[in-house]
């Protein structure tokens, strides 16, 4: 089951961004034991998401072939007890670059994650051409379960439906912008907003947001509202104290709390497990730019990570510790103040001129 958003701006259903690790399936009933044929660039982790187990539970199931150090190589064959529907196998297809597509797109058409696809592509260049043809191995979903069955299985309940108004612009950088048509934030079960004046976006940065939000809650099991500080105002420019946030593609979000905890105060107030999920879910989109923390909390995010079975490569894409918080490597950067929160920056949207990617 893949939770949807109602997205105004393309007046279809866009799909939720597809977890990158093995979290507890939302069906709990029966499993099977399948083969998978491990695909050219294809991790544990990305594995384990697929069937809705964890990366230990491949490993312990596998461990003669794997071996101490668990390497996988394409080809391979891997024993999997994955809970049923399972997702039929992947195929292998070639794509060819229609003019418009973007990275992030076709990862998205394709259910992958980006960093999957460019995997595959190494030669082709991060801006291709229409008429480029790029290599995919398709990740087909597991076949839908009726809603009586889900019912009966325990299923989650169904995330809500989000009309986000069309036509929000991010115009300029982030520290010398506006925002052009700017979009408010939708009301939603998902977050509270903490002063509503300062709460409007590009609709590009808030529809990513809540596709992250959605995934982050469907895979993780987290239930309660994030709270958001801040993004822009209604038209953009400076608002003290923030020296970005002015054209729409930046916003502050509290770290996800613990249990019982009414508003994060410290880091022993800080749910760091979900916090983990929630960064991979921002990453998942492939429209984050940077996501800003402390480099101190890096250091508590780092080893809930490793906990949760993070790989070494997975951790040196996604966060900066345990490098110096000036290497400037890793999408969770040190940026001093950013504690108790983070602070998200989204791309420009694909086609609009009018906005920097610069700082």
């Amino acid at each position: 089951m893949v939770a949807t958003l109602a997205c105004a701006t393309t007046g279809a259903t866009a799909k939720a961004a597809p977890p990158t690790t093995g979290l507890t399936p939302l069906f709990g009933g029966e499993r099977e034991w399948v083969k998978h044929r491990v695909v050219g660039k294809e991790t544990l982790d990305w594995i384990a998401a697929r069937y809705g187990v964890s990366r230990s539970d491949i490993i312990r199931w596998n461990r003669k072939k794997l071996g101490k150090k668990a390497w996988i190589y394409a080809g391979q064959k891997l024993r999997i007890h994955a809970p049923t529907p399972v997702p039929p196998p992947r195929e292998k297809i070639s794509y060819k670059v229609k003019r418009g597509d973007t990275w992030s797109g076709i990862a998205k058409r394709h259910n992958l994650p980006q960093a999957q696809l460019r995997a595959w592509n190494k030669k082709v260049p991060r801006a291709f051409r229409a008429g480029t043809w790029l290599v995919v191995w398709t990740n087909p979903e597991a076949p839908s379960v009726p809603e009586e069955e889900a019912a009966l299985e325990g299923a989650a309940a169904p995330l809500p439906t989000f009309s986000i108004k069309p036509g929000g612009l991010s115009v300029g950088k982030p520290s010398r912008g506006s925002l052009s048509h700017g979009v408010p934030l939708p009301k939603s079960d998902m977050y509270t907003v903490r002063n509503a004046d300062k709460a409007y976006g590009a609709t590009h940065a808030i529809e990513q947001m809540m596709l992250a939000m959605a995934s982050f809650r469907a895979t993780s099991g987290y239930d309660q509202k994030l709270v958001i500080g801040a993004m822009s105002l209604k038209k953009g420019g400076r608002f003290r104290p923030h020296k970005s946030h002015q054209s729409g593609r930046d916003v502050d979000i509290r770290m996800p709390r613990n249990v019982g905890v009414k508003r994060v105060k410290s880091t022993s107030d800080i749910d760091w497990r979900a916090t983990w999920h929630f960064v991979k879910a921002l990453a998942a989109t492939g429209e984050v730019d940077y996501i800003f923390m402390s480099w101190s909390r890096q250091r508590l995010l780092y080893r809930a990570a490793k906990a949760q079975g993070a790989t070494s490569a997975e951790l040196k894409t996604l966060i900066q510790y345990p490098r110096k918080p000036k290497t400037n490597n890793g999408l969770v950067r040190h940026s001093k103040g950013h504690d108790t929160h983070i602070h998200v920056r989204f791309k420009c949207a694909a086609g609009n001129g009018r906005c920097s990617t610069k700082r």
